[in-house]
């Protein structure tokens, strides 16, 4: 029989329209209720089909149908889309016919701008939230200001972890056809992060600061996927602090190389490191 697919999406609309008086008159004649767009949802989605099933196309569908359906009452449609990813699982080496689980440790999400009656698509946004990343080697941090309020010391081999958030924007379709294919843009997008973060799979490579590392993703995502047109990071520094063992008589903190192999990850304080790239009218990355 055919494969089960899987798609799970939280939905969140936002219309713009002439209500006030509703306000101020007690005329609910141009509210579209929250029952309705519920309703509306839910069906819109049997429209859906696994060839073209992305979060994107389904905000795109959404929003076109608001401004489209109840122009007098709707000039503007905004939708976010939250999605939760489903990976077949795999059983002696074979994809599972029903049985998933959740993907990664992000949440991919998608934001849609619909206005007037024709369904003028202005802005299509996708992005990522939680990605979090690890390296163990092959980062540093040296040479930043010091001064008499800094204790931080300089290293010149660290752990390297960040939970990325990322937002990228696409070309909008305007009132024609939808013609990019998000969910592969999506996956182009992830595993360009992912690997960018890593490097070749023996060596690594050198991450002289988290802001480097952060404008090369951004950078190498802009080279790898044509249809993306800028994207901004949003990177909090994960710190993981080697654990002091001079209070214990006798033990150290050091593996068989001399470096620390007992670390504490902390929460707070951390700084949080932004960049954005985009693609300019010469086809060159800028910050």
């Amino acid at each position: 029989p055919k494969r089960h697919e899987v798609r799970q999406f939280e939905v969140e609309t936002d219309l713009v329209g002439p209500v006030d008086a509703s306000y101020t008159n007690q005329d609910n004649s141009k509210i579209v209720a929250t029952d309705t767009q519920k309703n509306t949802i839910f069906l819109l989605s049997q429209k859906l089909n696994f060839e073209r099933s992305s979060r994107e196309d389904f905000a795109i569908l959404i929003a076109r149908h608001f401004v489209r359906k109840y122009p007098d009452a709707v000039h503007a449609c905004t939708v976010k889309i939250a999605e939760t990813v489903w990976e077949r699982v795999q059983v002696a080496g074979a994809a599972h016919h029903h049985a998933f689980t959740k993907k990664g440790t992000f949440v991919g999400h998608a934001f849609v701008k619909a206005e007037g009656s024709r369904g003028n698509v202005t802005s299509v946004e996708s992005g990522v939230n939680g990605l979090t990343v690890l390296k163990t080697t092959k980062s540093s941090f040296e040479k930043f200001v010091r001064d008499e309020y800094t204790v931080l010391p300089e290293v010149s081999d660290r752990l390297l972890a960040t939970s990325i958030d990322a937002r990228w924007h696409y070309p909008a379709p305007g009132v024609g056809a939808v013609t990019t294919n998000f969910a592969g843009a999506s996956e182009a997008v992830v595993r360009t992060i992912i690997q960018t973060f890593a490097g070749p799979p023996n060596t690594g490579v050198d991450s002289p600061s988290l802001q480097h590392t952060a404008f090369e993703i951004g950078r190498a995502v802009i080279r790898a996927v044509p249809a993306v047109q800028d994207i901004s990071l949003n990177c909090p520094n994960i710190h993981n602090i080697p654990v002091d063992f001079s209070p214990f008589p006798g033990q150290k903190n050091q593996d068989a190389t001399g470096n620390p192999d007992v670390f504490w990850a902390t929460k707070e304080p951390f700084g949080i490191i932004k960049v954005t790239v985009a693609r300019d009218n010469r086809r060159r990355s800028r910050i």
